[in-house]
């Protein structure tokens, strides 16, 4: 976990943000969105306590939760395993691709965008939407702190 604290150290510098360790009743919510240990293992030492918002936003656990229960496009592809976790000031989405674990059981990081209809495509259409931008959580942060985030 270590790996992350100089990431996590740039992004509340550059953006006032703040993190706290996650609550265990809001990681057994992740955990029932299928997310892996080491998705549960961030998230218990580095919650976003709001909206963290650079070019792009990182969300806490309770708007991660609404973001794939309510809200387009999250609510019509968790079904596929993607997990939103972090949006675009258009809305679009970035999602842990639970369909795409490394060896060491990170999801990579995709990019879906908000303007499809994802409800009436059959899941291989959806799937061939998911565009990667990062290998993983790790690769998706250093991205953020450099403001190299891929938005199309």
């Amino acid at each position: 976990m270590n790996q992350y604290a100089n990431l996590i150290a740039a992004i509340a510098e550059q953006t006032g943000g703040e993190f706290r360790p996650a609550s265990a009743e809001d990681l057994a919510s992740l955990r029932e969105l299928g997310l892996p240990q080491s998705v549960l293992d961030f998230f218990a030492k580095y919650e976003p306590t709001d909206c963290i918002e650079g070019a792009e936003r990182l969300w806490p656990i309770e708007e991660i939760l609404n973001e794939n229960s309510k809200l387009v496009p999250g609510c019509n592809i968790v079904q596929h395993g993607y997990v939103v976790f972090s949006t675009t000031g258009c809305g679009d989405t970035y999602c842990f691709d639970l369909n795409k674990l490394s060896s060491e059981g990170d999801p990579r990081i995709v990019f879906m965008s908000h303007e499809e209809d994802y409800e009436s495509m059959t899941p291989e259409s959806i799937h061939a939407m998911a565009c990667e931008v990062a290998p993983d959580l790790r690769g998706f942060l250093d991205l953020f702190v450099r403001d190299e985030l891929d938005t199309e």
